[in-house]
Parts: C-alpha cells; sequence; structure tokens
C-alpha cells in the first residue's frame, strides 16, 4: 500500500489543533515554534490526510526536525512543563467528555425516535 509521510511536527500540530482545539498561537508557543511555521505544518498535513482518506493510501509517521524536552531542567522548569502537560491532558479529556454526552445524546434521540414509530397509532378506514 502507498503511504504518505507525516513528520512529527506535522502530526503534533494536528494533535494540538484539531484534537486538543488550542488556538494555533497557544500551540505555536507549546511547540516553541513561530505560529506560521505551525500554520505551514498544519496546512501539509491536514493536506496529506486529506489526500489519504481520498485515495485510499496509508499515512506513516517519520521523523522530523524537533528537539525532545528534558536534559538538564531546573526545578521550575520542570514543574512548568509538568503544568503544561497537565493543562493539555485536561483538555484533551474535556473534549473526550464532550465527545461521549453528544454521542449519548445523539444515540438516546435515535432510541426515543425509534420507539416512537412504533407508537403511532393505526388509522382506521374513514366511513363515507
Amino acid at each position: 500500500m502507498e503511504a504518505l509521510s507525516l513528520n512529527l511536527e506535522e502530526l503534533e500540530a494536528v494533535r494540538l489543533v484539531d484534537l486538543l482545539d488550542l488556538e494555533q498561537e497557544e500551540a505555536a508557543f507549546y511547540m516553541g515554534i513561530s505560529r506560521k511555521a505551525l500554520w505551514n505544518d498544519l496546512m501539509n498535513a491536514r493536506h496529506k490526510i486529506a489526500a489519504a482518506l481520498v485515495y485510499g493510501m496509508g499515512l506513516r509517521i517519520e521523523g522530523g526536525s524537533f528537539m525532545l524536552r528534558g536534559g538538564e531542567a531546573t526545578k521550575d522548569e520542570e514543574e512548568l512543563a509538568r503544568n503544561q502537560e497537565v493543562s493539555l491532558m485536561e483538555r484533551e479529556l474535556l473534549q473526550l467528555r464532550s465527545r461521549l454526552e453528544y454521542l449519548s445524546a445523539k444515540v438516546a434521540t435515535l432510541k426515543s425516535a425509534e420507539k416512537e414509530e412504533f407508537r403511532e397509532p393505526i388509522s382506521s378506514p374513514k366511513k363515507p
């Protein structure tokens, strides 16, 4: 199967903006890049994802130009990084809860509509 390559920066841009609903400025700050660089990564990723879906191609996640956080950080830097990670996880949980509520409501609506279909009275023929 033919596959398109998505680099880690493009994947992270999509995750932050489309999955976690961060504003582009927030996502760029989190990634440590300019808003324009984030926008370029986001547009490239969306284009590749759309092409893969439309043309039935695979997506391969590959390297890129990035630097892992960590190393010799001060306690303040570690705490800031941990707080940012917690904040992102909380946003992801909110998104998942919201999606769950939406899907639950949709299922309930479909079930009640299905019950209503079977409850409609059969009208008797009118006499002239």
